[in-house]
């Protein structure tokens, strides 16, 4: 599908720009973007978005020397005869007004802001020098004089703080298709008022970093490479699972302190995750992932939870020679579905009970060729929804959204795929549901670590055009509980929820894994 064709506007840089107004970059700067940032680029390949817009066919198409300040009449009449739909500015300086006005969406920019710095210049570099854990990136359309901006799009991102260029690079990557993007949302009629009367003054750049600056950035790089590897060799994960008498909605309320019954630890260092569940009344099954920290290949078991607290021995009732993960349960036409992550598999497959919780058959597969993460479906205004994240497409920062008219499908894409970039909000964590009228979607929060926390989003729109949701609540870690440290999954089993959590602790057991995948992830 072609959204245009794509003409070339070559505008020359702003030389008149001096002293504190220039971005200055220093010698040390220089020399680490040269060998290190600018090779890496110069690897890059195209994305599949650019497939969507055809190149220029003539030199006609291509107007050079556009200036900074004025263009020159004969250059204004032939950009405005182009019938420009937008035109996307990669320049450093505000744009010459007069282009403001020729295309009919205007004049578009990308920005590098985490939402609470300014910093601009250059790109993606002071995250990591700060140590933020997000870095932000935004579409814009430049308003005014190009002095002021309205938003468009805008992705979040999980701060690569031991290497800038892989940083920058990630950034990059997220970003270019939001112009095809934003081009479809136009087409569907939703770019202009999605944006509309959100003007805001576009923040001016920043100078480079000085040279002391740049041998801090390096010694905080090397500390924190060092870090990560120790990390890996001495840190073992423990994740456990609890069940809450209470309905899922009761997370809605910030003051609302839960009682935790936590499923008994494994004595063989298993971990134990990802819990979804169904209730008939006096007690809950659960189905959650096991996984051996040792061999790291997980597989779904079954526990049964009383009333009195008590539970039962938990069972393996599921198991491939590939990992199994996040066993997402619902029931449809009086029959009880499991779709467990098997991402290794590169499908999205759905089981059916024969005998719940020990007897499954596979009956087939929603998606093929797709390495998903955490999939979730559920049904809202008559259709079946699918959403997930892509170990291949953006990690757990891009949403992904599929609709069916049935759960058997035929399964179709959203055209504004990936729906959500952003690492605070988009990997699926739970149970959709509806209270008072309203859609909420959990979402994991894996900006600090992956599974720090629960995010409960309140979907606005959810259409085959549309999606639009926005975080109303926060579901952390409980502080009197032992485990402290991260909180990833939030599923309704009737008028109970069931929770899972982690702590990190040291495990002499597991040091001999943790030795062969820290060399792994430092060849990488």
């Amino acid at each position: 599908m072609k959204l245009g064709n794509l003409v070339q506007i070559i505008r020359l840089n702003n030389s008149a720009k001096t002293g504190s107004e220039a971005d200055h970059h220093s010698v040390l700067f220089n020399t680490y973007s040269k060998i290190f940032v600018r090779t890496r680029q110069r690897q890059r390949i195209p994305v599949d978005s650019l497939d969507s817009i055809n190149s220029a066919s003539n030199s006609n198409d291509i107007i050079e020397n556009l200036g900074n300040e004025h263009i020159e009449s004969s250059k204004v009449t032939r950009l405005r005869e182009l019938n420009l739909d937008f035109a996307l500015d990669f320049g450093t300086g505000p744009p010459p007004e007069e282009l403001l006005t020729i295309p009919r969406f205007g004049v578009w920019s990308f920005r590098n802001d985490d939402g609470t710095r300014n910093l601009a210049s250059p790109d993606c570099f002071w995250q990591v020098y700060t140590g933020d854990h997000v870095t932000g990136v935004v579409l814009e359309r430049l308003t005014g004089t190009g002095e002021s901006v309205t938003p468009i799009w805008k992705g979040y991102l999980k701060t690569i703080r031991g290497s800038y260029s892989r940083n920058l690079d990630q950034a990059l990557s997220a970003c270019a298709s939001w112009p095809a993007q934003a081009c479809i949302r136009i087409r569907n009629g939703g770019v202009e008022s999605s944006t509309v009367d959100r003007t805001v003054a576009r923040p001016g750049s920043y100078r480079g970093p000085s040279n002391l600056q740049m041998l801090v950035f390096l010694v905080k790089t090397l500390k924190r490479r060092i870090e990560t590897f120790y990390r890996l060799l001495f840190r073992y994960t423990s994740w456990n699972v609890g069940v809450v008498h209470a309905p899922i909605s009761a997370f809605l309320t910030s003051s609302f302190k839960p009682t935790i019954r936590w499923l008994p630890q494994s004595r063989k260092g298993h971990i134990q995750a990802d819990p979804f569940g169904r209730s008939d009344g006096h007690r809950v099954t659960v189905l959650f992932e096991r996984l051996d920290y040792l061999h790291r290949k997980g597989m779904i078991c079954a526990v049964e939870v009383e009333d009195d607290a008590s539970f039962g021995e938990p069972k393996v009732v599921m198991e491939l020679p590939v990992h199994m993960s996040y066993p997402f349960l619902f029931e449809y036409a009086g029959e009880t579905y499991c779709v467990p992550e098997t991402n290794q598999a590169r499908e999205i497959s759905i089981y059916r009970a024969l005998e719940f919780p020990t007897r499954w058959i596979k009956v087939g597969h929603l998606l093929d060729n797709v390495r998903a993460i955490d999939a979730t479906v559920f049904q809202h205004d008559n259709r079946w929804w699918l959403t997930f994240t892509d170990r291949e497409k953006g990690g757990d920062a891009n949403l992904y959204l599929w609709y069916a008219p049935d759960l058997w499908g035929p399964w179709e894409a959203h055209p504004l795929n990936p729906v959500k970039t952003d690492i605070r909000s988009s990997r699926p964590g739970g149970t959709p549901f509806e209270y008072e009228g309203q859609l909420y979607r959990p979402a994991q929060d894996c900006s600090k670590t992956g599974g720090g926390k629960i995010v409960l989003n309140r979907v606005g729109r959810l259409t085959p055009t549309e999606f639009q949701e926005e975080p109303v609540a926060i579901v952390a870690p409980y502080a009197d509980t032992p485990y402290q440290d991260g909180l990833h999954t939030l599923s309704a089993a009737g008028d109970y929820t069931l929770i899972d959590a982690k702590r990190f602790r040291f495990v002499p057991s597991g040091l001999l894994t943790n030795i062969v995948r820290g060399l792994r992830k430092l060849k990488s």
